[in-house]
């Protein structure tokens, strides 16, 4: 299962070293068949832009804050495999449009075709990925990591971001929130076994 990870996901590992986020990535970074997950460069830069220039909020917390080098040191060395510049996946698109700004107002399908050469017939075809991709629209800077997962062959996109998920799917791409995958894997318990285990509980 190849999965493609946002910068939602590397937060939410941040500030929740015993949630789904984390338990993902932990896996992530044995590199084993049953998680092949990776970050592209983009994400990678905008984790550390986001991080020491213009800062995240946490939880509880009312204001953004920024992290220093020695901060950040114990989590991205938890996930150095994900981190090091030779196994980042590269992106075809930054942050910004660039080169492809006179696709805007494109339909979406293709708009990911164009930059992608990727799935065709999917992309064109998918009702989630027709509308056209203008500012209003939709948030530009989550298109780097649709292409990105797209030229890496993702199967899956995971991601917290309620407007990325919201295309769900792109092509033959799912957009699932980590909670779901991490289910899936089995790596938290489903509400339903959750209720299960309480009830098979011996009473003290």
């Amino acid at each position: 299962m190849r999965v493609a990870f946002d910068t939602t996901v590397l937060w939410g590992a941040f500030h929740r070293p015993a949630g789904p986020n984390f338990a993902l990535l932990a896996l992530a970074a044995q590199r084993t068949p049953v998680l092949d997950g990776f970050i592209t460069d983009v994400v990678g830069a905008e984790f550390w832009w986001r991080a020491t220039q213009q800062g995240v909020k946490g939880p509880g917390q009312r204001v953004p804050r920024t992290y220093s080098e020695q901060e950040l040191e114990p989590f991205l060395q938890a996930f150095k495999v994900l981190f090091e510049p030779a196994s980042m996946a590269r992106a075809p698109l930054s942050r910004s449009l660039g080169q492809y700004a006179g696709l805007v107002g494109r339909p979406l399908g293709e708009f990911l075709h164009a930059v992608t050469g990727k799935d065709r017939e999917a992309l064109l075809s998918a009702a989630t990925a027709a509308f056209p991709v203008t500012f209003e629209s939709m948030d530009i800077a989550d298109l780097h990591i649709l292409c990105g997962a797209l030229e890496n062959s993702a199967e899956i996109i995971c991601s917290s971001d309620t407007k990325l998920l919201s295309y769900d799917p792109v092509g033959s791409i799912r957009v699932i929130p980590p909670e779901e995958l991490a289910e899936d894997l089995g790596l938290i318990e489903s509400p339903t076994q959750l209720v299960i285990a309480a009830r098979e509980r011996p009473h003290q």
